[in-house]
């Protein structure tokens, strides 16, 4: 498997999963930022349990980037809860070779007018 295999295995499992899954991943210093705010592993692994999670989604075009010592992917996230879609492009910044991750950046698509 590769590189960006195992990564896309990883966001895959925290796009379904609960705080459970945040809290395994995460590292002690990650910050996750979604629109509107910036958080820490503790306030986001409760806004993972307090959240009802997605019906559906889908991963897609992901793009990897390695430097020394850490890995990125970028990739299309949509989502779909209910009646309400959302699709962004988000980014994953993991610390290797642990595959701990320390930062996560949402960038949601603008509603075209």
């Amino acid at each position: 498997m590769t590189l960006l295999e195992e990564l896309m295995q990883i966001e895959h499992r925290l796009a379904g999963g609960r705080g459970d899954v945040y809290r395994d991943v995460l590292a002690d210093d990650a910050l996750v930022i979604v629109p509107g705010a910036v958080l820490g592993k503790g306030e986001c692994v409760a806004a993972m349990d307090a959240s009802s999670g997605w019906d559906s989604v889908v991963l897609e075009a992901p793009r990897l980037i390695e430097s020394a010592g850490f890995a990125s992917v970028v990739y299309r996230f949509t989502g779909e809860r209910g009646e309400t879609a959302y699709s962004a492009v988000l980014a994953s910044t993991y610390r290797l070779p642990d595959r701990r991750l320390v930062l996560h950046q949402q960038t949601p698509d603008v509603p075209s007018s």
